[in-house]
Formats: C-alpha cells, structure tokens, sequence
C-alpha cells in the first residue's frame, strides 16, 4: 500500500452485499448480475494484490470498491424500503445483515484458531487470539489502531486475520447508518435531499481529515484503519444511489465504460506521494460510485460484466475473501514442500473449497434456516469461535512484542562507576538485539570509568523509522561520545531490496562520517545470526553483513569490525530467549566479552553483576530462567 510500512500491508476485505431491489421488489433473491460481476472484479483485485503486490500495486482499492457498493446498496434499500411500506423494520433489516455476514465469519474464525494451534507458528498465536476477538466483536479495526505498529506485530509474522478490518468497519456501518437515513428521512417527511446533503457532507469531512492527518514519512495506519476517515467510501456510495433515484442512470452510460476502464487503470498504479490520502480515496471511490450505478440499468457496462463465471465468483466473493488471506499467510513455500505454480494451484484449490463449503454448508443453509433455529445456532456459533479463541495463548513468546518502532526514545545514560582518565563517554546504536546487549556493555564500561548513552531500541536501523539519524546526531553533539558501538538487525532489508546495494552502501557511509565527525571510533559489530522475521518472510539478516564488514577498509583507523557469530556460538548457559533471536544475560555478556576484548579494556566478568537482574530479561516473562 503506498505510504504505509510493511506492518500495514495488507489486507484488504471484500464483503458480499444485498442485491439492489427495486421498489416493488422486497425479495433479496432478486440480484443484478452486473453487481454480482462487479463484486467478482473487486475480489480478484484484492487476491491479486495480495499474491503480487507488485504486479497490482494498488489492487487494494477493490476493498474500496466494496465499500462503495455497501453505501450504494445498503442506502437504496433502506430507502426503497420506507418508499414501499411508509418505514423501516430495522431489526428485520439488522437480523439480515447477520444471517448474510456473521455464520461466514465464524466459521472462519474457528478454522484459523485450530489451524494455528494445530500446525500454525506459535508467534502469531497471541495476535491469532487478539485480533480473532476484536473482529467476533467487530472492532477489529480499533484494535489494529490501539495497537499500532509494533515489533511484535512485525516479528510475529503476518496475521491470517488481520484482513477482518474491512469487516470491522462495513458492520459498524450497517449500525450507524441505517438509523441515521431512517431519522432524516423522518424529519424531512420522506424527501432525500437533505439525507443526500448530509452523506456528501460526512464524505467531505472523512476525506478531509484523512488528508489533514497524513503525514509523509509517517505510518498511516491510524488513517487506513479507522472508521471516520474510510466512511468516505460508503458515504459517496450513499448519495451515488440517491443522485440514481433522482436523474436515473441512463445518462451514466455514456461514460460507464471509461469510467470501468479507468477504475480497472488505478488498481495497477503505484502511489509513491501519499496522493491517495490526500483526496485519493475519494477520488477512487467518485469513480467507482460511477461504476456501481451505471451497472443497476441495462447498458454495455452491464452486459460486459453479467457473465457466468463472474456471476459465480461475485455471489461467493465474501467467503472467497475470508478465506483467501489465511490460505496466502499460512501456506507458504516455507510450510509446504510446494513452490511456483504448483504452491498458486494448491492455494487456489483450498481456497475454492473452503468457500464452497463455507457457502453451501454454513451460509445459504444459515440464511434459510428459521428464527426458532437460528439463534441457538447462532449462539453455539459465536460460543464455539470464542472457545477456540480464548484458548490460544495470549502472551508472545517473542521479545518487546507491545513496543512502538515507529517511536524514537529518549536515550538513556548511565554515569560512570568513578571519574575515570581514559574512555570517557560511550554511545550505544542498534536494534533489539543490541537493546539486549547494553546492560552488559554498560556495566562494562561503567565500571571503567565511561558513561554510557544507549540509544538503542525495537525496530532501529539506518532507515527506519524515519529522522533515526537527525535523532543519533543531536545525541552526538549533546553527548561528544569517544567511542560509539553499532549493532543492527534487518530492519534495512526491504530499504534495500527498493534502492539497491550502492544506494544502501552510501548511506552506511554517510553515517560513518556523521558518526565519526567529532572525533569518535566505531566499533561496528556484525548482525545476530540467525533467520530474522519480516513481515510475510524470514530473511538471513547477516546477509547485511557484507556492508559492515567491509568498513575499516574504507575507513581504516575509524572503524574496527567485531564478529560476535563465534563468541555467541561459544557462550555457555541460557544465550537466547524463546524466540530464539533475542538475547538473555549469557548471550549478551558474550557480545559485550568480545567487544572489551577488541579494544583492550581491562573490565570486570560478566558472568555476575546486578546488571544481570535487568527488567528486558523477563521480556517475555520466564524467557531467560534464573
């Protein structure tokens, strides 16, 4: 998604909606094929998106257009509704929504959560169970919110449910809404205008906070996810649907299919300027509005998409949407002995199935089923969901899985142990793995004499988060360090893979002579070994070492390069955490052994010391015994 950190990426939902009923025509088993066509084209952009990111930058979007149609639809509905009868049975209109969304859900919710327990990661259990709650209680958006983007969601892998946010927020929708268009249209005795007047002015609203809270270079999560600033989709779709009632959409045809065209044109486009959060979504969504009612009246639009194939894959497209996201996260060349097309081919058949059955066992059946049925069905439902939920652990076993990484700290310093004549003041860079590390550094310098200024922290690279340099040079020219020891992790992975070696290599360059500038050495130690967690993939961090190591040649008598694979492959005890990344006191004290050894310092062992007791070592709590 453009502008967004690889936390975010993802995900985007597709729901199935009420076909558009003519006034006359109270059944839900009229539908519109070209709607159905429509929804078919939505959900294949979101899958494609999500299998080829690259190919379909923007395939996203046909969340959006979801949205658009559940404005347009459910508007129309309700407005058909109170043009027929004189009112609107909101309960009956609510209890639908539920029949048609909620069995699907469940469903889904119960098979992820056996899933992973059975054969699943168990990183991603805790985030299984808290995102699987949120979206039984369909806020699973605010959640992602409240929870922001933190290493534990970006070391814990991909979520198979973190796509219910889309969910999250068309069902509070279909609550807020429905309720709102009944009480204007009761004030203003049955003339649209003014319930027109107000969805266009709550659309101008969410677009406009929308692009008053971006901030480039910021994580916009908090925009993508909430309610407030994506209700611009459904509300366009609302006054779309009026403007029909209205003029009709005859003249719609004209530009119908320019307008499919053009919207088909943006889900390949990449947004590299956050345009998108600045009028972007709602330019989308004005043309997909365009798109949804030009297909409610016979015209080449309507004809293009009321196929067979189409209809079938539009009238399924919400289970095709639930399902697709766990199969894409869970099976994987790295749990699966598959690869290439035989691994799409294999993924294609379980989610094709699971949709099936989800439909013709669960959904349809679910939708039929009478009233004194339906509620005990209903309630073992959402009883068996929150069970299998419940059950999964709720504490990551990965370190510092609640802290912020697109936060820079405050650095910390540590005074030295007495006022010593040699090394007087040592800065500390790195990830968390290197977090780890500082006490024992600490305490090793301390005790000679230096203070120690840790800036340190989950999630610091060379590039991210953003102005993590401007940060280490105000601590520079606060703090004049006489040594500065660096430990970086993955986080620049990605960075690279966009801008390519040299680029990369000129900024490890740039941050030397920042570095550098007022006189300090460099020790600059390679990177933990091991398989380090990006999102969506594991990744061999030392594959970065390559650019460290190469430093004290380009910058002999400035830098001096310390390989700690050796040393932590010789530590005794308890080296590494349950994750088997970070680090307990053992592997730490191996770090900071071989760092002292390389530059001569006469310290005390590491093998005892208060510095061992340090709160990061229960981070998970009982994850470095003793």
């Amino acid at each position: 998604m453009p502008g967004t950190s690889a936390a975010q990426l993802l995900e985007r939902s597709p729901h199935d909606h009420a076909p558009v009923q003519h006034p006359t025509a109270p059944s839900e088993e009229r539908r519109i094929g070209g709607l159905d066509g429509l929804r078919a084209v939505a959900v294949l952009a979101v899958v494609a998106y999500h299998l080829w990111p690259d190919a379909l930058p923007a395939g996203f979007l046909g969340v959006d257009l979801f949205m658009v149609l559940s404005g347009f639809l459910i508007t129309g509905l309700l407005i058909d509704e109170r043009a027929r009868t004189g009112g609107v049975r909101l309960g009956a209109f609510w209890m639908r929504r539920f029949r048609r969304l909620v069995p699907a859900l469940l469903a889904v919710l119960v098979g992820v959560a056996l899933w992973v327990r059975i054969a699943g990661p168990a990183l991603i259990r805790p985030t299984v169970r808290g995102q699987g709650l949120a979206s039984l209680l369909y806020v699973g958006n605010w959640k992602l919110v409240h929870d922001g983007t933190t290493y534990g969601a970006l070391a814990s892998g991909q979520s198979p449910l973190l796509h219910l946010w889309s969910l999250a927020i068309e069902e509070q929708f279909y609550v807020i809404w429905p309720p709102v268009v009944v009480g204007l249209l009761f004030l203003a005795r049955g003339r649209r205008r003014p319930l027109a007047l107000f969805a266009l002015a709550g659309a101008l609203v969410s677009a406009a906070l929308m692009a008053a809270w971006f901030e480039p270079g910021h994580d916009p999560l908090r925009l993508y996810y909430g309610t407030d600033t994506r209700a611009q989709a459904f509300l366009i779709g609302a006054v779309a649907v009026i403007a029909v009632r209205r003029f009709g959409a005859a003249l719609l045809q004209k530009i119908a299919v320019p307008a499919f065209v053009l919207m088909l044109a943006l889900f390949a486009l990449e947004d590299a300027t956050g345009t998108l959060y600045r009028g972007g979504f709602a330019g989308f969504a004005l043309v997909a509005a365009v798109v949804v009612a030009a297909v409610t009246e016979p015209g080449p639009l309507a004809r293009l998409l009321d196929r067979g194939p189409l209809r079938l894959i539009g009238r399924v497209s919400y289970g095709i949407y639930l399902w697709h996201w766990p199969v894409i996260v869970l099976i994987t060349d790295d749990t699966t002995p598959l690869r290439g097309i035989t691994l799409l081919l294999f993924r294609a058949a379980l989610i094709a199935g699971a949709t099936a059955i989800s439909w013709l066992l669960i959904e349809r059946p679910y939708r039929r089923a009478p009233g004194r049925r339906a509620v005990p069905l209903a309630a073992g439902g959402i009883a068996l969901a929150a069970v299998c939920l419940l059950t999964l652990p709720s504490q990551h076993v990965v370190a510092y899985a609640d802290v912020d990484v697109t936060t820079i700290p405050t650095p910390v310093v540590a005074p030295p142990a007495f006022s010593g004549v040699g090394l007087q003041s040592v800065m500390v860079i790195g990830d968390s793995g290197m977090y780890d590390v500082t006490p024992a550094l600490t305490a090793s310098f301390t005790s000679v004499g230096a203070q120690v200024i840790s800036t340190a922290f989950a999630g610091e690279g060379l590039t991210t988060p953003p102005g993590v340099r401007d940060s280490w040079a105000t601590t520079i020219d606060q703090y004049r360090p006489d040594l500065v020891v660096v430990m970086l992790g993955a986080w620049d992975y990605d960075w690279i893979a966009d801008h390519g070696d040299a680029a990369y290599q000129a900024e490890v360059d740039a941050t030397v002579k920042m570095l550098s500038a007022r006189g300090a050495r460099i020790v600059w130690l390679s990177v933990l070994p091991g398989d380090a967690v990006l999102p969506g993939r594991r990744v061999q961090a030392t594959e970065l070492d390559r650019f460290y190591s190469a430093l004290p040649a380009r910058f002999p008598g400035v830098v001096e390069y310390v390989d700690i694979a050796t040393p932590l492959a010789n530590a005794r005890g308890d080296v590494r955490k349950p994750d088997g990344w970070h680090l307990c006191p053992d592997g730490a004290a191996a770090i900071a052994s071989a760092v002292i050894t390389e530059l001569g310092i006469d310290a005390p062992t590491l093998t005892t010391g208060s510095w061992r007791a340090d709160g990061r070592f229960d981070d998970p709590p009982g994850g470095c015994p003793g």
